[in-house]
C-alpha cells in the first residue's frame, strides 16, 4: 500500500530539506542560516510528508490578533495537483486562528486561493529589496 501525506503543524523541519523543496520549487538558493530563521521566525508552519519525504510546506507569520500573512505555499513539483496545497492552506488558515484578515501574496496557483475564500485585494502591494543583500 502506497504511503498517505502526513502533515504536521510546527513539526520537525530541518533546514537542508525544506532548502531542497523551495529550490525544486522556486529556483531559490537559500543558506543554512536563512532556512533556520524561516523555520524559527515562523508563527507557524505546515509541512507535508510523503514518508521522509517533504513534499509540500507552507508558513504563517502573525501578530495572533489582527493579521497573519501566509507566505513560501510550495509542494514539490511531482505531487501537484493532488490536494496537497489546498490542505496546507486549509491548516494554515486554522493556525492563524480569530485574526481579522488573512493575506498572502502570490504569482502562482491563484485559482487555488480564489477557491478557499481569498478575495483579490484593492491595495497595491509595495516591496523593498535590501540594498545590502
Amino acid at each position: 500500500m502506497e504511503k498517505e501525506i502526513e502533515y504536521s503543524i510546527s513539526g520537525a523541519l530541518l533546514p537542508g530539506e525544506l532548502g531542497e523543496l523551495l529550490k525544486a520549487v522556486f529556483s531559490d538558493n537559500f543558506t543554512t542560516e536563512e532556512l533556520s530563521s524561516i523555520i524559527q521566525g515562523s508563527s507557524d508552519y505546515v509541512t507535508a510528508r510523503h514518508g521522509a519525504d517533504l513534499v509540500g510546506f507552507g508558513r504563517l507569520l502573525s501578530d495572533g490578533a489582527t493579521m497573519a500573512y501566509i507566505n513560501f505555499m510550495a509542494v514539490s513539483p511531482q505531487y501537484q495537483r493532488q490536494g496537497i496545497g489546498q490542505q496546507v492552506l486549509k491548516l494554515l488558515v486554522e493556525a492563524a486562528g480569530a485574526v481579522h484578515s488573512i493575506f498572502l501574496y502570490t504569482n502562482t496557483a491563484d485559482s487555488l486561493y480564489l477557491r478557499n475564500g481569498f478575495q483579490p485585494s484593492e491595495k497595491r502591494l509595495y516591496v523593498m529589496h535590501n540594498p545590502a543583500k
